[in-house]
């Protein structure tokens, strides 16, 4: 009897260490599930096509981006036109700021030959032609900035997407170096999902003070690839921010891409469709 006794302790000793072996296993396993990375496509597929042309963001829709990013810039006659620079002089065949003219006139140049002569005479884009475009089929993450040093794109940009019901629909991020653009689009509705954008060069910057101070409009920031590794990542996490990484250093974005992908990048904006797609299926 006494040894059927020790017998059924020593079982049940047993199954209770296996069981909480388990639980610990599968809480581990919870834990370290790792990140989606979202494929941001930085100013459409600008490898194969000129940046910020419908023909860019077209390439980018097809290949399943999970966003198309994309500039605002103002012109003359307060239109949002899609371009990254605040001069024509790289990417059309015009000079001078682009504030400095309409949207009939910028509609006359030629922003694809620089490119690639295959795209000649592509033109400027506004924002509302892109949307009129996709609609709802594909999201965007927008840059916003201040245009002369004010505030001036952040009420026209809300009213934009709300009567194209893109922020009821979950389908719009906007971005910003400028926390004031922010910050007014918070104001102005705060159901939509905001980046600050950093441009930091140093982990010792990203304080608990600046954080907290972020939390109260942004739901992320965006870091340059050299400062993120899985301890900032992690750090943000803790904090309810995620983290997007951008690339200053275009040389080493793919092997960059790579190591930020694998530390649990929540996004990544990327001149390379495909590749950063294969990326994301290979860490999965």
């Amino acid at each position: 009897m006494k040894k059927l006794i020790i017998f059924l302790i020593i079982c049940l000793f047993s199954i209770s260490s296996v069981g909480c072996s388990y639980s610990v296993y599968a809480k581990k396993e919870k834990k370290e599930k790792k990140v989606k990375t979202e494929i941001i496509a930085h100013r459409g597929a600008d490898d194969r096509a000129p940046e910020e042309t419908m023909s860019a963001f077209k390439l980018a829709v097809k290949d399943k981006a999970d966003f198309l990013e994309m500039d605002l810039r103002e012109t003359k006659d307060k239109k949002l036109v899609l371009m990254h620079d605040p001069t024509l002089n790289r990417t059309t065949n015009g000079k001078g700021d682009v504030s400095r003219f309409t949207l009939k006139q910028l509609k006359k140049l030629d922003a694809g030959s620089w490119f690639n002569r295959k795209y000649k005479n592509e033109r400027i884009i506004t924002l509302e032609e892109l949307i009129n475009r996709y609609g709802s089929n594909t999201k965007y993450f927008i840059e916003t900035r201040r245009v002369n040093n004010k505030l001036k794109m952040e009420e026209p940009l809300v009213k934009l997407l709300n009567k194209k019901g893109l922020i009821k629909k979950k389908k719009v991020v906007i971005q910003s170096y400028s926390a004031m653009s922010l910050q007014k689009i918070h104001k102005l509705n705060k159901s939509v999902p905001l980046v600050q954008l950093t441009l930091f060069k140093s982990k010792k910057e990203f304080t608990d003070k600046k954080l907290k101070e972020w939390k109260k409009y942004a739901m992320g920031i965006g870091v340059d690839s050299k400062l993120v590794d899985k301890k900032l990542i992690d750090k943000m996490h803790k904090n309810n921010l995620k983290l997007y990484v951008f690339f200053l250093n275009d040389k080493k974005e793919k092997s960059e891409q790579k190591r930020v992908i694998n530390a649990g990048a929540d996004g990544v904006f990327t001149n390379y469709i495909t590749y950063t797609k294969s990326l994301t299926k290979s860490s999965k």
